[in-house]
């Protein structure tokens, strides 16, 4: 019996350590099928086929790409709303009991009920977290914090413990730092709940701005405490889990605009001592932003490097503008001549881009503010000069950087010009001598679009020189100086139509023969001169000058020299019918039969029309005096005799004039 008993014994051992294998194993097998893919379907039967000897075995068909599924949507669950509802009403009567049961319970009584409810809340967000309720987990840790700062907000309301002796400002600071470390706490010790490592970094925002007196709050200090505080959100990205890194971006952005708010008109507005300490505070800050930029780790939740350097750099010069500022015109000056330097020193190649966009930011802010103080101080000598020296930062970077070439030579252009118009405006210049200065810019700006044809800097220097022209045009004709005028639009003009020969840019010819015709009629008004052909003949000549290209290609007359001689001779003829003299007339005829016989040669229909015309106009127009002066008898017996040849040779005239007709039409 002893044996029997004993193998059976070890029968059921045996199946009892059969039984936990398959146990394993069946649990093996289920893990291993759920992450497993999911196998490839069964191939379908093929047929076979007799192979063609020599024949291309078809390739088979590539397999279409299958989209990767797509995330499920968050959305909220019964559950979630159901506990959200719960703290929500549950912070409601809490409230509720602190505002209504005021009457009828003690102070004590309401903050050991308040404490209580807020502790239990608390530990029972703890129990949830240890037993893996996440949604119960941090409903609860929501509504233990709200109640937090219900219990701290009422204290100081209801006088607990004399707590309504302390000012709410520093009142308010202590109860963020107290909600703060009290979630930190709750925090580190529950790490699974996300709702206490919130409440903390809110609660830190306005922790260190409130507990700042009021008299430092809106100074430096307060400056530096915000400051101070975007930076610890930034460095918090380096501890904070993944969920909670962008609350932290989030923070630190409008914490940086509230400091650089405070800080930069500080230092405009601000005594010395703060207006210099707010700047040294905003360079400090600064500083650091640009530091922060050498770690990878927060590099990467940042804005580009150029971004943050141009935008910190910005900052940093609008304060250093504002301290200088208050030294008076030299503070200005001295502002506006570093920011040209710093232009200058970005203009060479190879600097880096975070360094070339702080160059380029800080040196902008500085040179602009500096001039527009200068400008509302009205310095128009220093400031013409340095609006002049900023041609020199401009004209290197068109020179060394062909990125920004086209807009670097239409600032370096423009310098010289707005110099003068500075000068000017501040009667440093008289309006001639201005005028004069602005063509001649002008007329340089032409030129280097001349030599730079086809190149993208070409358009940039035309519009400064197109610009310049204007301008020297309005400053003459302001001041009535009709002679400079005319001088400075020939200047301007003249050049402009060397550029367009070089370029052969047709509307910058167009543009530069009005400007040259425009400067003979004003030359020859502020002379007094008044005979037609002054007038007439030059823009007789522009037409003519724009239509070479057309000559060049054998256009029609009326679309090449058309325009010109009827300019140039009509006007004429028509003056010789209402006041005749020897001269124009015996040049009109002159002119006329001329035309009509060069357009008979060339058979060009423009010429002689216009020719043939003006020849009838004059003789018409001269007879037509003299036709009262004839007897009745003679000029009936002349229209007779007229109509009997007329009728007599009707159809050979009429075959004559359709030939005429025809020949005339069939000309160019």
């Amino acid at each position: 019996m002893a044996q029997a008993a004993t193998v059976v014994a070890r029968l059921g051992a045996t199946i009892d350590e059969f039984a936990r294998e398959r146990d394993a194993l069946v649990a093996t097998l289920r893990r291993a099928a759920r992450t497993a893919p999911a196998p490839p379907p069964a191939p379908a039967h093929i047929p076979v086929v007799a192979r063609v000897p020599d024949a291309p075995v078809p390739a088979p068909p590539a397999p279409r790409p299958v989209a990767p599924p797509r995330a499920p949507r968050p959305r909220l669950s019964p559950q979630q709303v159901l506990l959200g509802l719960g703290a929500l009403l549950v912070v409601a009567a809490a409230i509720a009991f602190v505002a209504v049961a005021w009457t009828r319970l003690g102070v004590t009584f309401q903050a050991v009920v308040m404490g209580t409810v807020t502790a239990a809340a608390c530990a029972a967000s703890a129990f949830a977290a240890r037993r893996g309720l996440r949604a119960t987990e941090e409903a609860l840790a929501a509504a233990g914090a709200a109640l937090l700062a219900v219990d701290l907000g009422a204290a100081h309301a209801l006088g607990l413990a004399g707590a309504d002796a302390v000012p709410l400002r520093l009142w308010s600071g202590l109860s963020c730092v107290v909600a703060g470390g009290i979630a930190l706490a709750l925090g580190r010790a529950t790490r699974s709940t996300v709702t206490w490592p919130l409440v903390a970094l809110l609660a830190v925002q306005p922790a260190g701005w409130l507990l700042l007196p009021a008299g430092l709050a809106d100074g430096p200090a307060g400056t530096a405490v915000l400051l101070g505080t975007a930076l610890l959100d930034v460095l918090a990205l380096l501890l904070l889990r993944p969920a909670l890194r962008p609350v932290a971006q989030g923070l630190a952005a409008p914490v940086t605009t509230a400091g650089v708010l405070l800080g930069v008109p500080l230092a405009w507005d601000g005594a010395p001592l703060d207006s210099w300490l707010a700047t040294a505070v905003l360079a400090v800050a600064a500083a650091g932003a640009v530091a922060l930029l050498r770690e990878p780790r927060v590099a990467a939740h940042l804005p580009p490097p150029r971004v943050v350097s141009g935008v910190a750099a910005a900052i940093a010069a609008a304060a250093l503008a504002g301290s200088l500022s208050g030294l008076g015109v030299g503070g200005a000056v001295t502002a506006a001549g570093l920011g040209l330097v710093l232009l200058t020193a970005a203009a060479p190649p190879g600097t880096a881009a975070a360094a070339l966009a702080a160059l380029v930011a800080a040196g902008g802010v500085l040179a602009g503010a500096g001039a527009a103080v200068l400008a509302e101080e009205g310095r128009s000598g220093p400031l013409a000069l340095l609006v002049l020296a900023a041609a020199v930062p401009a004209g290197l970077a068109a020179v060394l950087r062909p990125g920004v070439r086209p807009a670097a030579t239409g600032a370096a252009l423009a310098a010289p010009g707005l110099a003068v118009l500075v000068a000017l405006e501040g009667d440093l210049l008289g309006p001639v001598p201005a005028a004069l200065l602005l063509a001649l810019g002008g007329a340089a700006s032409f030129a280097v679009s001349a030599l730079r044809a086809r190149f993208p800097e070409e358009g940039a220097a035309a519009v400064a020189g197109t610009l310049a022209g204007l301008a020297a045009g309005l400053v003459a004709a302001d001041a009535g100086a009709w002679g400079q005028l005319a001088v400075d639009l020939a200047v301007v003009g003249a050049a402009a139509g060397c550029y367009a020969v070089v370029a052969r840019r047709q509307p910058v010819a167009v543009l530069a023969v009005a400007d040259l015709v425009l400067a003979c009629w004003i030359a020859a008004a502020g002379a007094d001169v008044g005979t037609p052909e002054v007038y007439t003949l030059p823009a007789a000549a522009g037409l003519l000058l724009l239509a070479v290209p057309a000559l060049r290609t054998g256009a029609v007359s009326w679309a090449a020299e058309g325009p010109a001689v009827a300019v140039a001779l009509l006007p004429s003829a028509l003056v010789v019918v209402d006041e005749p003299t020897a001269l124009r007339l015996v040049g009109v005829v002159a002119v006329a039969a001329g035309l009509t016989v060069a357009g008979t040669l060339t058979h060009r229909q423009a010429p002689f029309v216009v020719g043939a015309g003006a020849l009838a106009v004059v003789v018409l127009g001269r007879l037509a005096p003299y036709a009262p002066l004839v007897p009745r008898w003679v000029t009936l017996a002349t229209a007779g005799l007229l109509l009997l040849v007329v009728g007599a040779t009707y159809e050979r005239r009429r075959q004559q004039a359709r030939e005429a007709v025809a020949w005339v039409a069939q000309m160019r």
